[in-house]
């Protein structure tokens, strides 16, 4: 064990030393082409007419709602009840995750704005936020009165843990014009109580009033070291210069190049660190994060004005995570990997969901976006997954844990019954889908012995969802289904090839009859299952012949189907509501973007649940 641990780090060393040759080679032969981040696949950008983008899922890949915005009944949520909600920040420290983000009563950089923190013990559920960074009051002098006004709140970074044990949160009060009034620190303590809030440096523009104090007052020496640890780090007090371009000090401070908005950063040696922001903006540093190349635009990344994060792996592979398309949408959340952090292919999908949006606010963009990871040095979660958080529709947070290795293909028999694993082993292959009011877990199984995938709806609005990822050469499918209770929507499952598009349908309704389609209208047969008994499914393939045999108890229907390359089936997809990849997103619960859209009485409570369980799902 010892010796192959030193072995990889031997060969981690020697594969470090080759970029860094590779790197300063070619800066030097081609010094007018900055290096810049790659991606070399053909597959550019998704298909944005659909919310999954056509793309393969990035395989075991987990997504579960952190914070679920209600305004009429916000104990429900925050016990505030905000629907503005966006800009996710991670970190995992003493045994938890923690993620801030910023939330204001309705929309973008619209006063006032506050800062949430909450905590996770294993970045599935989570415990109800609290607010870190309150409101912010400052008084301006007008002819007869005193005007009290608030700030809004904006930062591209959330937490730091010093060198020396300190857990520190920062925030910014004010925009990302430069004349905001500053940024603050808090101190998380390890009983999870947290410290007093200072101000650790103020914008140079700001003349309002300061109502918290400086850090060099503080008593505690440690926090004061801490602070400074992070003020000395030329590299991530580079995530602060969106805010602070504007102070006398900003080119030595930060960068000395025109701003660029939403740092950040991977190393792939210890000298060579990539730096990353909006707009396809991309540098790098060869000494350390001492000095940086001038930020150039890479031009084989398409992604549009949000965010993007890079992060090198448990594997000592690299993943980007951010919206690849060609224009200004934001789904879906994907993922592509490299081997030498410089070239990157194979997109995957993370987050392929647009739920409908339910709340109108100003700039509130649908879809998955505003990607944040675990900052280097801001702590390791067991396990290898690469975990990331972000907002959907600016509405409600989101985390996602993906399985590393990322892979887009699975090969192979499936043999999951759910019995003798962990969660972790029994679900490896699963992609989820896991609002906070539509939960897909492993429970008890109804009727007999063992455990089963339980899909539990209460949801108005959304659905959950778990896909299995199937070989494709593979003849036969088989799962058992047991229906205990439906609510106004039908219970699906869908085989879909690899562009998610289905090649065959089976749609659950309350009074147990089953329709077998090809397509949403093309409607081949229908039959009846028992509720609340296991209902055994069978689908065989015929590639030869491009038939596909569908059997369930006396039901046996053989349909006729072209089996070219893109139809071959690739998943089975269990869900608790109509399929929605093609809904328009600027779509809202009202009907109407312009419309207000919200507070209609008891339309934000659960509703009766749907509760589907699956198990025994084999392939051979």
């Amino acid at each position: 064990m010892i010796k192959n641990k030193l072995k990889n780090q031997i060969l981690d060393r020697i594969k470090n030393i080759f970029i860094l040759f590779f790197l300063i080679f070619f800066s030097k032969i081609y010094p007018q082409n900055e290096i810049s981040i790659k991606y070399i696949g053909a597959d550019h950008t998704s298909n944005s007419n659909y919310h999954d983008g056509q793309l393969s899922p990035a395989i075991g890949t987990k997504n579960f709602q952190i914070l679920r915005a209600n305004r009429s009944y916000p104990d429900l949520s925050d016990n505030i009840g905000w629907t503005y909600n966006h800009a996710p920040m991670l970190a995992y420290w003493r045994g938890f995750f923690w993620c801030q983000y910023l939330s204001t009563p309705m929309g973008e950089h619209s006063d006032p704005g506050i800062t949430f923190l909450v905590k996770s013990r294993d970045g599935i559920n989570w415990e109800k936020p609290k607010v870190i960074f309150p409101v912010y009051f400052f008084y301006e002098k007008s002819e007869k009165y005193v005007d009290v006004k608030n700030q809004i709140m904006h930062q591209r970074m959330g937490f730091y843990i010093a060198p020396n044990g300190k857990f520190l949160v920062f925030g910014h009060y004010g925009g990302n014009d430069g004349n905001g009034v500053g940024r603050v620190v808090r101190e998380i303590k390890e009983d999870f109580t947290f410290g007093p809030i200072y101000f650790v440096r103020i914008n140079q523009t700001w003349k309002g009033n300061i109502s918290y104090p400086m850090i060099n007052s503080s008593n505690d020496k440690k926090l004061i070291e801490a602070c400074n640890s992070f003020l000395n780090d030329p590299i991530r007090r580079i995530q602060w210069w969106e805010e602070d371009y504007l102070s006398e000090d900003s080119k030595k401070f930060y960068l000395p190049y025109e701003r660029q908005k939403a740092f950040s950063f991977y190393s792939i040696s210890d000298s060579t660190k990539i730096g990353l922001f909006k707009s396809r903006m991309t540098t790098y540093s060869l000494d350390r994060g001492k000095t940086w190349k001038e930020p150039r635009k890479s031009e084989t990344l398409k992604y549009g004005g949000a965010k993007i994060w890079g992060q090198k792996l448990e594997n000592n592979q690299f993943a980007l995570v951010y919206n690849p398309t060609n224009n200004k949408n934001r789904h879906p959340l994907a993922v592509a990997t490299s081997k030498d952090g410089i070239n990157f292919n194979e997109l995957a999908v993370i987050h392929g969901e647009v739920p409908i949006k339910r709340y109108w606010g100003i700039e509130k963009r649908p879809g998955p976006q505003y990607v944040r990871g675990i900052v280097e040095g801001n702590g390791d979660p067991p396990g290898d997954d690469l975990w990331v958080v972000y907002s959907v529709n600016k509405e409600d947070i989101w985390i996602s844990k993906i399985p590393i290795p990322i892979t887009r293909s699975y090969t192979g028999e499936i043999n999951d019954s759910f019995d003798n694993n962990s969660v972790d082993m029994a679900l490896r292959y699963w992609n989820i889908y896991s609002p906070k009011w539509c939960t897909v877990k492993i429970k008890k199984t109804p009727l007999k012995s063992g455990y089963s995938i339980c899909l539990t709806d209460r949801d108005p609005y959304d659905y959950a969802k778990a896909v299995r990822m199937i070989d494709p050469k593979k003849r036969e499918l088989s799962f058992d289904i047991m229906v205990e209770n439906l609510n106004n929507e039908e219970f699906y499952i869908d085989i879909n090839n690899k562009i998610g598009r289905a090649i065959i349908s089976l749609n659950f309704k309350k009074n147990g009859q089953v329709d077998l389609k090809t397509s949403p209208s093309k409607l081949i047969n229908q039959f009846f299952i028992s509720k609340n008994e296991w209902n055994s499914f069978k689908i065989k393939f015929n590639f030869k012949l491009s038939i596909v045999e569908v059997i369930c108890g006396d039901f046996n229907k053989k349909i006729k189907i072209d089996f070219s390359e893109n139809l071959y089936p690739n998943r089975v997809e269990f869900r608790t509501g109509k399929y929605r990849m093609k809904r328009k997103i600027q779509e809202y619960k009202s009907g109407d973007q312009k419309l207000p859209g919200f507070d209609e009485r008891n339309s934000e409570v659960q509703i009766s649940p749907t509760i589907v369980y699956i198990d025994n799902i084999f392939s051979n």
